[in-house]
């Protein structure tokens, strides 16, 4: 990336105050930046953004007596993404053209410039959209589809019949449309139910490393447009996600549970089978979720309950021992202080 402070300013539409004829190089954060650097300050940080040795800071406001070019934009933060989108661009040289050990099935269509890494394998009847690409060591079953500027990274495996929308993003190591755990107990034995459902993955999805999206028993499992989710999650059998909903690493759902839309889980959050959460619900970081709530609802806790009710237990957990030691005093007949 080499662009004039000016070039810069106009990029992502702010306010110049100072030199605008300097080169940067490198986008950087606002404690490590540098001559040739680029970087940005929110409004608690304007202090240590005075201070910066970078050649351009993006601000929110004007500085006084600041050495560095200021480009002053109402959002800096969001402005700096198109920094960093291309400083990306340059970083990650994606596989071009198909790749000799590519293995391509029968009756596979290929858009427009898609391309394949070494040892990619598309079953017989995919379909992948222009501009796709799949990286090495990645494998398509029978009858996917992929759609238009999506990105599957090394190592994925979409089993047969699974689709996936445009500029959706699957990092490594991740397993689409892998059975759902279901098993009749006969006699004492477990006898496997047959997973004949598939995966639906909308547009815009992004789905972190090491992710398992099991396949349908029967019908779908569908993660709906915009869905973000972080690594080591699990998305059970029959499961629905909700647009624009975000998973936090380590969220678990299990089989047959609804997310609305625009619903957060935070950290290491487990919901139990056959449970809806409405739309915009949250739930806090470590919960288990054993019921279903209403649209707009906080929770947390475990087992999972109004985010207030459950801090308000936590300091009364706290004080319980000075609670017990009342009391014993009190069973002594002697005093206690308030």
């Amino acid at each position: 990336m080499k662009l004039t402070v000016a070039e810069v300013s106009r990029l992502v539409g702010g306010q110049l105050i100072g030199p605008g004829e300097a080169m940067v190089e490198r986008v950087a954060s606002l404690s490590q930046a540098g001559p040739g650097d680029v970087t940005f300050a929110r409004r608690e940080n304007l202090k240590a953004a005075a201070a910066a040795r970078a050649t351009a800071v993006l601000v929110p406001e004007r500085i006084a007596d600041m050495a560095a070019a200021q480009i002053v934009v109402a959002n800096p933060y969001f402005a700096f993404l198109t920094l960093l989108a291309l400083a990306e661009k340059e970083q990650r040289a994606h596989p071009v053209g198909i790749h000799a050990s590519a293995v391509i099935g029968a009756d596979v269509r290929l858009g427009k410039d898609v391309a394949l890494g070494a040892h990619a394998v598309l079953g017989d009847g995919c379909v992948l959209g222009d501009r796709t690409v799949i990286y090495p060591n990645s494998t398509l079953g029978a009858h996917c589809s992929v759609g238009s500027d999506s990105l599957i990274y090394s190592n994925v495996a979409l089993r047969e019949q699974v689709s996936v929308g445009s500029r959706t993003i699957i990092h490594s190591g991740c397993s689409i449309g892998g059975d759902g755990f279901g098993y009749l107990q006969i006699e004492g034995r477990h006898v496997k139910v047959p997973q004949v459902g598939t995966v639906e993955i909308g547009d815009d999805v992004e789905i972190g490393c090491n992710c398992t999206v099991d396949r349908a028993t029967m019908d779908k499992t569908v993660i709906e447009d915009g869905v973000k989710i972080d690594n080591h999650s699990h998305i059970a059998h029959n499961c629905r996600i909700g647009a624009n909903s975000m998973l936090i690493a380590y969220a678990r759902m299990g089989g047959s549970t609804v997310l609305g839309r625009n619903v957060l889980l935070a950290e290491d959050v487990g919901l139990t089978n056959g449970i809806t959460l409405g739309d915009g619900c949250i739930v806090g970081a470590g919960s288990k979720v054993t019921r279903s709530w209403p649209a707009g609802s906080v929770i947390l806790g475990a087992p999972a309950q109004r985010m207030q009710d459950e801090k308000r237990q936590i300091v009364m957990i706290k004080k319980l021992a000075r609670l017990y030691e009342m009391v014993r005093e009190l069973k002594r007949g002697g005093k206690t202080e308030d």
